[in-house]
């Protein structure tokens, strides 16, 4: 049996344990903190047009991968019904599938795509809501959330039949906020007769044709699925490499050493500490000193350009990340990859907007593959 250390606690460190468990891997994940999926509102987009994004993004993670469009397909067939048992065993339980995608509305009323939601959201798909009557649960003591509004913009938006019922929870102060909800239990809509009860996310035990909105940061939804990935974690900060002869042997985290065969990177961009930007706006990779890179070229080449292409659109510095090989292994900047048993999942990967229609899509898939390419690694 191999062993595997995946490094990072979100959505592609998550994936990448699955992918090396399912080879027969012994696995430690080691999380510094929670990242960037904890911020997520609800709504995972995994891919819109893969023979799209081959075609025209050249330095697009799964186009690096060098996999035509069924190769892909295979793969990601493979790992979203395990993300969605792995997730569900342990307690969040996430509906739908990379090939279908759905609209869904959110806190203010306005629709998002997504391919995978909660349970607790699935049944707001606003296609289904359509010659539906919908009341949208709003709390007095909470200040922060206006029913009526959502309402309002689900009636004008996407004609669906829609009211605001305002309930009571006696317990909250009055200028309480949506983040007080999270845990409580659905308070029951008595004086409606409509056919499905829209609540602000945080809810427990949703009643029968209830479901909530989609969030945006704080999020309950975040949450939760940080609760369900961070399960079996160890906390630990990795703050150095061990090598020899271009391999990785080990990673320190503090006094303590883990050794393994092989290791996954999969640590996030800047919030997850995954790349650091100094004063001089130069990014780097702080761990391993790998080549971070913006539009296939080294981002220390690009230089002032890269700064004025932040400052015109902020959205071009996510792009900025790390390149691999078809396996899944970073490279340093002369395109090699310096380390055989290094492997990179996630945010941390350059070449496309972690924001956009693969925003869930690239860590998922390349989770999976970097840790089975390392749960496959030859001692």
């Amino acid at each position: 049996m191999s062993a595997v250390v995946v490094i990072g606690g979100g959505i592609a460190g998550y994936c990448a344990a699955l992918g090396a468990r399912r080879e027969g891997a012994d696995v430690t994940v080691l999380a510094r903190a929670p990242g960037a999926t904890a911020l997520y509102g609800g709504s995972m987009e995994v891919v819109e047009d893969l023979d799209a994004v081959l075609m025209s993004e050249p330095h697009h993670p799964f186009t690096r991968l060098r996999l035509d469009s069924v190769r892909l397909a295979t793969e990601l067939d493979a790992a979203i019904p395990a993300l969605l048992l792995a997730l569900n065993k342990d307690g969040l339980k996430v509906e739908g599938s990379w090939k279908s995608r759905g609209l869904y509305a959110d806190l203010h009323g306005l629709a998002r795509p997504a391919n995978l939601v909660p349970a607790t959201v699935a049944a707001g798909e606003l296609k289904g809501l359509v010659g539906r009557r919908v009341a949208v649960v709003g709390v007095r003591e909470v200040g922060d959330y206006d029913a009526e509004s959502v309402a309002q913009a689900l009636k004008e938006l996407h004609n669906v039949d829609a009211s605001a019922e305002e309930v009571s929870i006696a317990e909250l102060p009055v200028g309480a906020a949506l983040t007080d909800l999270y845990g409580r239990r659905a308070p029951a809509v008595t004086k409606s007769r409509a056919a499905l009860v829209a609540y602000p996310p945080g809810f427990s035990h949703l009643p029968d044709g209830g479901f909530e909105l989609l969030a945006t940061p704080p999020s309950p939804h975040g949450w939760r699925l940080q609760q369900a990935i961070g399960l079996g974690t160890v906390r630990a900060a990795v703050d150095g490499l061990q090598v020899e002869g271009g391999r990785v042997v080990a990673v320190r985290a503090g006094d303590k050493t883990y050794r393994a065969d092989a290791f996954v990177l999969a640590t996030g961009h800047y919030i997850g500490g995954g790349l650091r930007k100094d004063r001089g706006s130069t990014t780097t990779e702080p761990l391993a000193g790998l080549g971070v890179f913006h539009d296939g070229k080294p981002a220390s080449e690009v230089g002032a350009r890269l700064a004025r292409i932040d400052y015109l659109g902020p959205a071009e510095e996510f792009r900025t990340g790390l390149a691999t090989d078809e396996r899944l292994r970073p490279l340093d900047e002369s395109g090699q990859a310096p380390y055989e048993n290094l492997f990179a999942a996630g945010a941390v990967l350059g070449g496309y907007d972690y924001a956009g229609a693969c925003g869930f899509g690239v860590p998922i898939l390349t989770g999976w593959l970097a840790g089975r390419f390392a749960a496959r690694t030859e001692r």
